[in-house]
């Protein structure tokens, strides 16, 4: 490689990231991860279609859930941002013959992130940040809602370059207890590759680029307690894999995801995780 084409790649890539400053491809699956700049709002609009069903003896059992989810950040300054996620839910369940539905507003939540570190090279950006927030029972306890306030917390690591970008989360969740139920603690990692498939070239299109997705989550779950006594058939491990695909302009980027469950070791007779379809439209202001 000469020396020419060292310096023309190297100027085309700060020209990449100049361009690309406003929108950048993220998980889909988690929001954490979002990146925001410097008193910039960033709001993402994501649709999650979830159906889980098994059966048990004779019984069938199928539970359909419709998920709008508003996430929004904002740079307050260029290490720390902060978040809230509004959730509306309509969820029909089938049990055997029995029939229930619910619909209206789930938890809130509000989390911080800060920057602790990060290092820039030629076409390359390297960041960690830890994270902290609480979900806030605003939803209808008993349909929409479990009624507790819990916290959670956890790391962000991201390398990008002009190529791809990666993420990986650690998360810990610790539930509260509200009237004797408590909601098992919840330990998750989370990771996210995204590869651009156009543009790799010296020549900078500034109209978009595709990004090929794939994401993989791995949670574990405590059993819940009912007045302190441990419920057998609740908690367990699930892993997840998600292909997608993201479409980024200067200052939107319209994705979509299929959430499939690989690994479904629950306890008991915990009802069988299915999947998830995600379409989310980003926008950066």
């Amino acid at each position: 490689m000469t020396k020419r084409t060292k310096i023309a790649r190297v100027v085309y890539a700060s020209t990449f990231l100049a361009l690309t400053t406003s929108a950048h491809a993220a998980p889909i699956t988690f929001n954490t991860a979002l990146p925001v700049s410097d008193e910039e709002v960033i709001v993402r609009q994501q649709i999650h279609y979830v159906h889980n069903s098994d059966t048990l003896g004779n019984v069938d059992r199928d539970v359909k859930i419709w998920k709008s989810i508003t996430a929004a950040g904002y740079g307050v300054t260029n290490k720390f941002a902060l978040f809230g996620v509004v959730p509306l839910i309509s969820k029909d369940v089938d049990i055997g013959a029995a029939h229930s539905k619910a619909s209206g507003l789930a938890d809130i939540k509000i989390f911080g992130r800060y920057q602790v570190y990060r290092k820039d090279g030629p076409g390359t950006t390297t960041r960690i940040a830890p994270f902290v927030g609480v979900n806030i029972p605003t939803g209808n306890t008993g349909k929409t809602s479990d009624g507790s306030t819990d916290i959670f917390g956890g790391l962000i690591y991201t390398r990008a370059s002009t190529d791809w970008n990666f993420d990986g989360q650690i998360k810990y969740k610790a539930n509260g207890k509200h009237k004797g139920f408590l909601r098992g603690n919840q330990t998750s990692l989370d990771a996210s590759l995204q590869y651009r498939v156009n543009g790799h070239d010296d020549n900078v299109k500034s109209s978009g680029y595709l990004f090929t997705v794939l994401e993989a989550s791995l949670i574990y779950a405590d059993e819940d307690k009912i007045g302190g006594t441990p419920n057998i058939n609740s908690g367990g491990t699930t892993a997840y894999l998600s292909p997608g695909l993201q479409y980024a302009a200067k200052r939107w980027i319209g994705e979509t995801a299929i959430k499939i469950p690989v690994i479904k070791d629950l306890n008991g007779t915990a009802l069988q995780s299915g999947i998830t379809v995600i379409t989310s439209l980003r926008v950066n202001f």
